[in-house]
């Protein structure tokens, strides 16, 4: 009996290095396509004005100060880290958790969807699409990540084997997601509307995505959907008490809709706007049809991606109705987060549309998606790493933060804070 033990001690191992390797070199990329945010870390919009400034002078974490009407958990864990140091190593403290925790997200992700689809597709469609680099090297922003291993967590049906620590662990990560942003309430919706087909599908005894769809509920894991559920409902309590300035809806929803999905979509993925409306429009129905009705492919994978474009939808579409001009959006460089989880799905759909179950058909998909995504590298490579930030000299501004007064320091991109330093109290 020794070496069975011993096989499997052998093959645990190896597995471990692959997986530390893996995460090494998206950690690599990561902190390539971030520009100067180690050597030169300079603070970026609400990582100063927000979670920096929110945390300044105050001894425990402000977990409940929401900010655009939810809490971030996550963010305002780090900036508490960074402020038992001084004030001057603070950028670069959140600008290495940051590509920490989205090194963390990619890989996990990657690993979560390995039976569904090829982590080589899913990595490379995370770090070569082009983007306004406003995402990457920024606690602010990491949530944008973050949002794919929680939505890969609950969609994906539940692993057979975990052990009550892995499956504790990941209940508190998924937690600290959902408490992180406004995904966990629109993952839920997506969540909701899928378990309610599942429901509908059962009572009906239809049995579409090969009977994946009717088994949804049953199928789900329970430690990732549970702190799901309840992170959401934390956030839709926290923007009820706590709404944003603005949240109306300015846009019309027909024309909003086509500008959304047949202009700017096309834009903010491949860069340009190189194919009509409606050749667009044929073009998703074309996919989702694949998804829909291909049966020689797991459906357990098709629900999984149609469920993450469901998701990119709503984050695609929501945010153009709120906006009164959409003409800045017709730029790749602006407001381009909004895009992100579009853009990175839509591969991952191509990819699936492609195969039709054999090896040779996954071979050729994974290649022909390996092309396409290149192409679009190539012609877009000014989009490949963030911009570098001005150099607005934080770690000398910030040697003042020791002395009693009102402070006024610049920040990227353009914008500053205002700290107040209170005199110590006499004894």
């Amino acid at each position: 009996m020794p070496l069975p033990t011993s096989l499997s001690l052998e093959r645990s191992s190896r597995s471990l290095r692959e997986q530390i390797s893996f995460f090494l070199v998206i950690l690599f990329a990561l902190a390539y396509k971030c520009n100067d945010a180690l050597s030169t870390p300079q603070f970026w919009a609400e990582d100063a004005t927000v979670f920096f400034s929110d945390q300044f002078g105050h001894a425990w974490p402000q977990l409940f100060s929401p900010y655009a009407g939810y809490l971030h958990t996550l963010p305002r864990l780090v900036a508490w880290a960074a402020s038992w140091l001084s004030p001057g190593k603070a950028p670069l403290i959140y600008n290495a958790a940051a590509i920490v925790l989205c090194a963390l997200a990619i890989a996990l992700t990657c690993r979560r969807l390995r039976n569904y689809l090829p982590p080589w597709i899913v990595a490379l469609s995370f770090l070569a699409v082009p983007t306004s680099g406003e995402i990457f090297g920024t606690i602010t922003n990491a949530q944008w990540f973050l949002q794919f291993t929680m939505a890969a967590y609950c969609l994906a049906p539940a692993q057979e084997k975990s052990s009550t620590r892995a499956s504790w662990l990941r209940a508190v990560g998924i937690l600290l997601i959902s408490l992180t942003g406004v995904f966990s309430t629109l993952l839920l919706i997506v969540v909701a509307g899928i378990a309610a087909a599942g429901w509908l599908a059962k009572r009906l005894s239809m049995a579409p995505f090969g009977g994946t769809l009717s088994r949804f509920i049953a199928s789900r894991d329970a430690y990732a959907v549970g702190p799901l559920v309840v992170g959401a409902l934390v956030q839709v309590c926290v923007l009820v008490t706590h709404p944003p300035g603005e949240h109306e809806v300015v846009q019309p929803l027909l024309p909003a809709f086509k500008s959304t999905f047949t202009q700017i979509v096309p834009i903010h993925t491949f860069g340009s706007d190189f194919l009509t409306g409606t050749t667009w429009l044929l073009l998703y129905a074309g996919v989702l049809a694949a998804l829909l009705w291909s049966r020689k492919v797991d459906g357990h994978a098709r629900l999984v991606v149609l469920g993450f474009l469901a998701l990119a939808a709503v984050e695609c579409f929501a945010p153009m109705l709120r906006i009164a001009d959409l003409t800045p959006m017709y730029s790749l460089g602006a407001a381009d987060r909004y895009f992100y989880l579009m853009k990175v799905v839509a591969w991952w759909a191509l990819w699936l549309a492609l195969n039709n179950g054999t090896k040779r058909s996954r071979l050729d998909a994974t290649l022909t998606t390996t092309a396409l995504i290149m192409l679009v590298a190539v012609t877009n490579t000014q989009y490949l790493r963030r911009p570098s930030l001005v150099d607005l000299n934080w770690r000398g501004h910030s040697s003042v933060l020791d002395q009693p007064g009102t402070h006024t320091i610049p920040v990227n991109p353009g914008w500053s804070i205002t700290v107040n330093v209170s005199a110590p109290t006499p004894p």
